[in-house]
């Protein structure tokens, strides 16, 4: 499931699954597709539906970030065959494709777009700052951007490559740009800093060409964050990790600072900080400079299995959305272990400085 908030008046959640869907029985939906998606906006107050808005296809569809805009809300995700939303329909050009559709608040669709190419293409996050929106996701050989080529890193590797974009308020494409190497990257979403810097999240193995850098992971994956400046032009880019597998779930901007939620195995260092991973596997949230530097990182710790499942910037900090398996500690508040091992869950909120 994916939420926004607009304007602190409506609050959006997207709804997976097949047949009818919705908050109750008796005003359920039902959407198209193996599974389909429905929009729901709901009061922020009260927390009751103001309107539903389906995504359907003939195969299926999937939601994977929603980011708030001045006027509504901007959706992406990935689907295959032919995607309808209201009288609006796109269709995959084979396998799969990522799709970036704007919604109004009063839930009428804006424009609905298509992303990718002949094999397997998917958009993972979104993000929007004034009239500006950044897309990023993960593309095979052969994917553009509304006529503009994805660059594969090699055009015969069977692996994913990333890429990010930035789309006008109309849907029209103002940039792109392409990342990879040898293996697959994956995309755990994107923001907009405050200096207006777009900013991608997501994981790598083995060596990551981006802009002009090429960044090898330490172990058998790394976190990776990468800056590209307002005009579309690359920054700088950094790895996360340690000498094991490690990786990026969540990104959010905190004014300047770029704020990453992921996973460790073993230990890690986040600038002055070593973490040890007490079940083997561990969590953490680390903030960095404009410059890609750690300034601050604090360990989510415990016996069992730890994630940052999501984050959201709240005024002075953020919010975020902690798994659990067994009994958890985040820097001193205990997490008391879960009755069932998989549902373990709670929401922390800290200051960035």
């Amino acid at each position: 499931m994916a939420a926004s908030q607009a304007g602190g008046a409506l609050i959006a959640i997207a709804l997976s699954g097949s047949g009818a869907l919705g908050d109750r029985p008796e005003s359920d939906v039902s959407v198209r597709g193996e599974p389909g998606a429905l929009l729901v906006a709901l009061d922020a107050g009260s927390g009751k539906p103001r309107w539903r808005l389906p995504f359907d296809s003939n195969e299926w569809v999937l939601v994977a970030s929603i980011a708030t805009t001045n006027d509504g809300f901007v959706v992406g995700g990935s689907f295959s065959g032919s995607l309808r939303v209201k009288n609006t329909v796109v269709t995959s050009g084979a396998k799969s494709d990522g799709f970036v559709a704007k919604v109004t608040a009063t839930g009428e669709l804006a424009w609905l777009i298509r992303i990718g190419g002949p094999g397997a293409d998917a958009v993972q996050g979104v993000a929007a700052r004034g009239e500006r929106i950044a897309v990023a996701g993960t593309f095979a050989a052969g994917a553009d951007v509304l006529g503009a080529p994805l660059p594969a890193f090699d055009e015969k590797s069977p692996f994913a490559d990333g890429f990010v974009a930035e789309l006008d308020a109309k849907g029209a494409r103002t940039w792109s740009a392409s990342f990879g190497g040898k293996e697959a990257e994956t995309i755990a979403g994107v923001t907009i800093d405050e200096r207006g810097s777009v900013v991608v999240a997501g994981s790598a193995r083995g060596v990551v060409h981006v802009g002009g850098l090429d960044l090898e992971a330490r172990g058998g994956a790394d976190g990776m964050l990468a800056w590209w400046n307002p005009d579309g032009s690359a920054a700088h880019a950094v790895l996360v990790g340690g000498t094991d597998f490690d990786g990026v779930r969540a990104i959010a901007a905190v004014g300047e600072r770029i704020v990453v939620g992921g996973f460790y195995s073993g230990t890690i260092d986040l600038g002055a900080e070593q973490l040890v991973a007490g079940g083997g596997d561990g969590a953490f949230v680390a903030a960095f400079d404009r410059r890609g530097a750690v300034v601050h990182a604090f360990d989510v710790a415990g016996a069992g299995r730890e994630e940052i499942v999501g984050l959201a910037a709240v005024p002075g900090g953020i919010l975020a959305g902690v798994a659990h398996t067994a009994s958890a500690s985040v820097t001193g508040a205990e997490l008391a272990a879960p009755k069932d091992p998989m549902a373990g869950a709670a929401l922390v909120i800290r200051g960035v400085r």
